[in-house]
């Protein structure tokens, strides 16, 4: 695996049964609209090309690219969440557990 077992410990201390932190990483790394904001000054972080300046061509490449990042933010933050629910305590212990399961 790429993690390390120290990094391991590091996310089970961080996030493990911490739902809130884990929302917290999601609003800093996906932002929202800021419903509060001025008018005129909302800024749409994922997407600061206007589509109205570029083809819709350009424009349906641009959207697309946003949702793969937001879909691959997501699915880390889900990867934190099980790593830091696991119950192996180390990432040897995950090592031996599937080359059992790959000799089945």
């Amino acid at each position: 695996m790429r993690i390390t077992d120290a990094e391991l410990a590091t996310i089970k201390s961080l996030f493990a049964g911490n739902e809130e932190g884990l929302k917290l990483m999601r609003k800093i790394f996906l932002p929202e609209i800021d419903y509060a904001a001025p008018l005129g000054q909302v800024v749409d972080m994922w997407m600061p090309v206007e589509i109205d300046e570029v083809s819709p061509e350009q424009a349906l490449v641009n959207i697309k690219a946003r949702k793969t990042l937001i879909v691959h933010v997501e699915s880390c933050l889900m990867q934190l969440r099980n790593l830091a629910g696991s119950k192996d305590d180390s990432v040897e212990a995950t090592k031996d557990k599937l080359m059992k399961n790959s000799n089945k």
